[in-house]
């Protein structure tokens, strides 16, 4: 298990996707590897209210979990993405209570929401990274500039009879 962190939070407008990127917490520089996870427009809201610290007059559905499982005098112990099959992840949720732990089957979008508001340490299996992450060196400028401007020149380029039909 490789232990990670929300990179960032890509939140869409329906119907476009939402996207959480993970990164492990330890790999050396220019061996990175990034996780996609497309997610929900709802989770997505939820992840980003957790990381950016807010909290609603109502608890809502991750907060409503989160205060349960503490109300049972349970624990969340660790989340852990663990499987991958096609696009579909995978991800467990690790309660402890007394001396007993229970797994319980979840959305990684969920699981993560929860790892949150639990300020539980979220991980990812390895053989998941190997499958499923792309590498990604986060201490070099991505050409991000050199693409904008050829995309601006495009435009100052074009006309509106380039889109004539004849």
């Amino acid at each position: 298990m490789v232990q990670v962190k929300i990179e960032t939070l890509i939140v869409g407008i329906p119907p476009s996707p939402s996207v959480v990127v993970l990164k492990p917490l330890d790999e050396p520089s220019g061996n990175e590897r990034m996780l996609p996870i497309w997610i929900g427009p709802a989770e997505a809201a939820s992840i980003g209210i957790a990381l950016e610290g807010q909290t609603h007059l109502r608890p809502m559905t991750h907060d409503l979990l989160s205060n349960v499982i503490v109300a049972l005098g349970a624990k969340v112990q660790r989340v852990v993405i663990d499987r991958v099959d096609g696009p579909t992840f995978y991800s467990t949720v690790y309660l402890s209570r007394d001396e007993h732990t229970l797994n319980i089957d979840s959305r990684p979008s969920d699981s993560i929401a929860l790892a949150l508001r639990s300020a539980t340490p979220l991980f990812v299996d390895e053989d998941v990274l190997n499958l499923a992450s792309y590498p990604y060196d986060f201490n070099k400028p991505q050409p991000r500039e050199n693409t904008m401007s050829e995309f601006r020149s495009f435009l100052d380029s074009i006309s509106p009879e380039d889109f004539t039909v004849q």
